[in-house]
């Protein structure tokens, strides 16, 4: 006989799987998982869209990125469980974890090398040679960053 647990809908079975809200503990850990990695990745995109740099911009595509694609391939593995899939699953997941941070420094090697100063407050010059104003918040670009190469 299902006991319930608090009002969450969370209820122990002793003779049955762990059940919340009616699914098992792998979907509900696989819905965290998969929520975590979209949540990630989403922080991913708005760091890239909203940093001011290309240094910036590295640093949050490779580090929310690398963590978004690392629980997607989790839940991945907790659905398929043990086995050959879960190996493939796992040197992906090397490959990413290994991949992602090394590409993200290459880049910004790059454009150290390419003479890219970072963003600073006190400057305010963005990549694409647009100033900010005090609160960072960029002006309209009045060149291409020509100038800056």
């Amino acid at each position: 006989m299902a006991v319930p647990l608090l009002s969450a809908g969370l209820t122990v079975d002793p003779a049955g799987p762990l059940q919340v809200a009616g699914l098992s503990a792998e979907a509900v850990l696989v819905a965290l998982l998969v929520a975590g990695s979209a949540f990630f990745s989403l922080v991913a995109v708005v760091g890239f869209y909203r940093l001011p740099d290309v240094y910036s911009r590295a640093h949050a595509a490779s580090k929310s990125e690398t963590l978004g694609a690392l629980l997607a391939f989790s839940a991945a593995g907790v659905v398929f469980g043990l086995g050959q899939a879960s190996l493939k699953l796992a040197l992906l997941a090397l490959f990413v974890l290994v991949t992602g941070p090394t590409a993200a420094h290459a880049v910004v090697r790059s454009a150290a090398d390419a003479g890219r100063t970072p963003w600073t407050r006190e400057t305010g010059i963005t990549d694409g040679g647009a100033s900010t104003d005090d609160a960072g918040v960029a002006e309209t670009p009045t060149d291409t960053g020509e100038a800056d190469r």
